[in-house]
């Protein structure tokens, strides 16, 4: 009985080998021990399950498992594969400060703090570059000289009306300054440049010995020293404060 499953199981095993399965049926009828010959793709290991020990060739199945391995040695259990781990999430790291648009420099304004004199020089910085318009009274249009004692006198909060250089030349509730040495910052200073004879330029004082003002040939708002040029042409100036 015993040698009739075991040839059984080797028929089944052996039918997708190159072994005619009568040859083991004739031999029922022989004495001699059965011997079965079959090529094997490869040297099989011994862990080895039936479907690695003829290459792929016979099928697996639970009644073919137990004819072979009915001890479950052979053939190993199957371990559930484990579910992967999720990946967690992660954060955009927020960009570095330095990629960052900077601030741009912001011109210092007067403050209640400040005497008014330095309070006008420090809102007439404000318009350093600005363009020089003649007639022209506001950052819109642009500045002459005399537009832009104006508009820095509005900015202090005084009541002023517009008028030329000789105009505040002659503002009488203003304290006259006779020489140049005796400025302070935020004095109007009168010149008569070229070949007028009354004044035509207003600047207003820095300290330090500058001045700024509307230039005609530079067409903008500059700072510039009181130089021999300037000293030559310089009239008076007014103390506003």
């Amino acid at each position: 009985m015993k040698r009739a499953l075991c040839i059984l199981a080797f028929c089944v095993l052996l039918a997708g080998c190159d072994v005619d399965p009568s040859h083991i049926v004739n031999d029922l009828d022989k004495d001699e021990p059965i011997r079965i010959v079959a090529v094997l793709q490869s040297s099989v290991p011994a862990t080895a399950t039936p479907n690695e020990a003829f290459g792929g060739t016979v099928k697996a199945s639970p009644a073919l498992d137990a004819v072979l391995d009915p001890w479950g040695i052979l053939t190993p259990t199957q371990q559930p594969t484990p579910a992967p781990t999720p990946t967690p999430a992660v954060t955009p790291a927020a960009a570095p400060k330095g990629d960052e648009t900077p601030t741009p420099e912001i011109l210092p304004t007067a403050t209640p703090d400040l005497p008014q004199g330095m309070q006008l020089v420090m809102i007439a910085q404000q318009y350093y570059n600005y363009p020089y318009a003649r007639g022209g009274d506001s950052p819109r249009e642009g500045f002459d000289p005399s537009g832009f004692v104006y508009w820095c006198l509005k900015e202090m909060g005084l009541n002023v009306k517009r008028r030329s250089s000789a105009g505040y030349a002659e503002e009488e509730k203003w304290t006259k300054i006779a020489r140049l040495s005796d400025l302070t910052p935020g004095d109007l200073v009168f010149f008569r440049t070229g070949d007028n004879e009354n004044i035509n330029c207003v600047c207003i004082y820095l300290g330090e010995n500058r001045m700024i003002y509307p230039s005609t040939s530079k067409q903008t708002i500059i700072v510039t020293e009181i130089n021999n040029y300037w000293t030559n042409a310089f009239q008076w100036a007014r103390r506003v404060f």
